[in-house]
C-alpha cells in the first residue's frame, strides 16, 4: 500500500486536503470519487505530499498552542467516555468554543473524520499543532478500542507539561528584571553621571587613577558608539540564534548545561520525567519499545539526551535490554535506570515508568525552585561587584583631587 496526498473539491465547491493508502494512484483516485469528492491533485509521498497539504488555505496558519490543545484533549475525552460519537463530540466542542482557531481545528478534524478518514490520520495533518507522539497515542487508542483512555493521559501528559513550563517562565521572570534593571542602571551611570562628576571636579583625565580612566573610557564609548554597540548586540543575538540554538553550536551549548551544577540537574530531571511519562504511555498502549523510541527521541529538548535516546534504541534493536544502554550513556538519573531494571524483571516496565516520572517530575519542581533562590542573588552580587568598580573609580578621584589638587582647580 502507498500513501497518497490529495487535494479535491466537494460537492458544494470547498477545496479539501488529506492523505489516504491505495495500492495505486487509479484506485486511490476511484476511491475519492466513490467519497462524493473531484480530484484536483494527487501525489506519493515521494513526490512532496507534505507540500500538498501545507498548501490548503490557511493550513499554514492553523496552529492551537499546548495549554489550550490540553483543555481540549480533557474535552474530548470526556465526550467520549459519557457515550458521545467522535463526530457528534467534536460537533459539540466546536459550537462551545470562543477560540477561532480551536473551532475550526475541530471543523476540520470533524469533516474528515465524516469522510471515513480516521482521527489519528486527520491530526496528521496538522502537524504544527500535533506531535508524531500525540498522533501515535490516538492510533493505538483506535486500535485497541481505548480512544477515551488514550486521550485522558494524553491530557494528564500534556497538563504536567504545560505546568512545569509555566513554572519555567514564571521563574525567570524575577531575574529577567534584575538583569534589565541592572544593565540600564550601569549604562546611566557610565554614559552620564561618571563624566559629570569628573567634570565638576575638574580633574585631568591623564592623572587619575587607571579604574577612573577605565570608566571615562567607557563612557566615550557609550557616547561615540552607541549605533554600533547596538547593532553589535543585535548581531551577537541574531548569530546566538542561528548558529548555537538552531544550527552546528547547539550540541555544545546543550552540553555545557548539563555541566552547569544547579542548571544541569535540573535539565537531567526534567527530560528524564519526559522520558519516562511519554515511554511508559506508549508502552502501555501496546507499542514496542523500539518504536515507541523512536515517538519518544521527538519529546526530548536537549539535544545531547535526544542523541543518547537514539542510541539507546539502536541498542535495543541490536539485542540488549533498555536498562545497560540507558545506565552506560550516564545522563538519565540513576533513580530511572533502577526503576526501568525492576520493570523489566518484573514484566511492568509501564507501570515503574510512570512511578518514576512522577518522581522525576517533583524533583524538578524542587530544582527548579533551587535554581530560582540561587540565580538572583548570583546576578545581583554581580551586580554589586560592578557598581562596587564604579563607585571605587569615582571615590579614587575625588581622593586623588583632594590629595594632590590634580586638576584645573587646583592649578
Amino acid at each position: 500500500m502507498t500513501t497518497f496526498a490529495y487535494r479535491a473539491l466537494d460537492m458544494t465547491g470547498q477545496e479539501l486536503a488529506g492523505q489516504l493508502e491505495a495500492s495505486d494512484r487509479p484506485a486511490a483516485v476511484r476511491e475519492l470519487v466513490a467519497r462524493g469528492v473531484c480530484v484536483t491533485e494527487i501525489r506519493t509521498a515521494s513526490e512532496g505530499a507534505i507540500s500538498i497539504l501545507a498548501a490548503t488555505s490557511g493550513e499554514r496558519k492553523l496552529r492551537v498552542r499546548p495549554k489550550r490543545l490540553a483543555l481540549l484533549t480533557r474535552q474530548l475525552a470526556i465526550s467520549l467516555e459519557a457515550g458521545l460519537p467522535l463526530t457528534s463530540a467534536l460537533e459539540v466542542m466546536g459550537q462551545e468554543l470562543d477560540h477561532l482557531p480551536s473551532r475550526e481545528l475541530l471543523k476540520r478534524l470533524r469533516a474528515r473524520v465524516q469522510e471515513g478518514v480516521s482521527l489519528s490520520e486527520a491530526l496528521a495533518e496538522h502537524p504544527q499543532t500535533f506531535t508524531p507522539m500525540y498522533v501515535r497515542l490516538v492510533k493505538v487508542g483506535e486500535t485497541g478500542g481505548v480512544l477515551d483512555q488514550v486521550l485522558s493521559q494524553l491530557a494528564d501528559m500534556l497538563e504536567r507539561q504545560n505546568e512545569l513550563k509555566e513554572r519555567v517562565k514564571t521563574a525567570s521572570v524575577y531575574p529577567s528584571i534584575v538583569l534589565l534593571l541592572g544593565v540600564v542602571s550601569v549604562v546611566i551611570i557610565v554614559s552620564v553621571i561618571v563624566p559629570r562628576i569628573i567634570e565638576s571636579i575638574g580633574a585631568d583625565p591623564s592623572l587619575l587613577p587607571w579604574p577612573t580612566r577605565v570608566l571615562l573610557g567607557l563612557s566615550d564609548l557609550f557616547s561615540a558608539y552607541w549605533w554600533l554597540l547596538l547593532s553589535g548586540a543585535a548581531g551577537v543575538v541574531l548569530v546566538w540564534r542561528q548558529v548555537v540554538l538552531r544550527g552546528s553550536g547547539r550540541a555544545h551549548w546543550d552540553a555545557f548545561k548539563l555541566r552547569v551544577p544547579i542548571l544541569g540537574r535540573l535539565i537531567r530531571q526534567l527530560e528524564a520525567a519526559r522520558f519516562a511519562r511519554s515511554l511508559s504511555i506508549l508502552a502501555h498502549g501496546g507499542v514496542t519499545i523500539t518504536e515507541a523510541l523512536a515517538v519518544v527521541v521527538e519529546t526530548i529538548q536537549n539535544s545531547v539526551m535526544r542523541q543518547a535516546v537514539g542510541q539507546l534504541r539502536e541498542a535495543i534493536q541490536s539485542g540488549e535490554s533498555i536498562t545497560r544502554p540507558l545506565q552506560r550513556c550516564g545522563l538519565f538519573p540513576p533513580l530511572l535506570v533502577q526503576m526501568v531494571r525492576v520493570g523489566e524483571n518484573t514484566g511492568r516496565l509501564d507501570e515503574m515508568l510512570m512511578r518514576a516520572a512522577t518522581v522525576h517530575e517533583s524533583e524538578t519542581r524542587v530544582a527548579l525552585d533551587r535554581f530560582v533562590s540561587v540565580l538572583p542573588v548570583l546576578m545581583i552580587v554581580g551586580l554589586a561587584c560592578v557598581i562596587g568598580f564604579i563607585v571605587a573609580g569615582l571615590v579614587l578621584a575625588i581622593v586623588e583631587f583632594q590629595t594632590t589638587g590634580l586638576g584645573t582647580l587646583g592649578s
